[in-house]
């Protein structure tokens, strides 16, 4: 009775948590987008978002980006042992462009403050950075057999679209706040 119970249930697991259709994105997000440097994968990131605010949407951007990395980081670290060297230290980049982008969006939530452009500054440093391990990740695994890089280079891959994108969108917040004078 229990198995007849869970073949009914089967068919749940199918159907994804979040989809596009179930958070058609707001105008913030479809205008935030437009130019981004993928910006099918830009909407379909922030759709569920909540957002009412650029700064806002820069926090959920730089957030799901360092999941994005956290979920590459996890997929590397679950690979068959020994995994070789490249994979290990690619996984190292990986868990740190996570860590940076969680700085990054700690910076954009403290842009209330008096000193706002100093935080934005630090967070678009701790984005770029990320991007960087991101970059140095997808060198380090190119010498890696077709069929191994084939699937690490897919989920390092959308680590690093997500988050060229999260820097997109917090760069483009820093053009709406004013210069420091020096």
């Amino acid at each position: 009775m229990a198995a007849l119970f869970l073949l009914h249930l089967f068919p749940l697991f199918l159907i994804p948590i979040t989809s596009s259709a179930a958070f058609p994105p707001s105008s913030l997000v479809l205008s935030s987008c437009a130019h981004a440097r993928y910006p099918s994968l830009c909407i379909r990131t922030l759709s569920p978002s909540a957002a009412r605010t650029p700064t806002a949407l820069a926090v959920d951007a730089v957030s799901a980006a360092a999941t994005s990395a956290q979920n590459a980081h996890s997929f590397l670290r679950h690979f068959p042992s020994p995994p070789p060297p490249a994979v290990r230290d690619c996984a190292e980049q990986l868990s740190d462009s996570s860590d940076q982008l969680a700085r990054a969006a700690a910076e954009i939530r403290h842009l209330h403050q008096e000193n706002s452009r100093w935080h934005l500054d630090n967070a678009l440093t701790w984005a770029s950075a990320a991007l960087t391990d991101d970059d140095t990740c997808l060198d380090a695994i190119r010498r890696l057999p077709a069929s191994t890089h084939r699937s690490v280079s897919a989920h390092v891959s959308e680590a690093r679209r997500v988050t060229c994108n999260a820097l997109y969108l917090v760069s483009r917040l820093a053009d709406t706040l004013p210069h420091r004078r020096r």
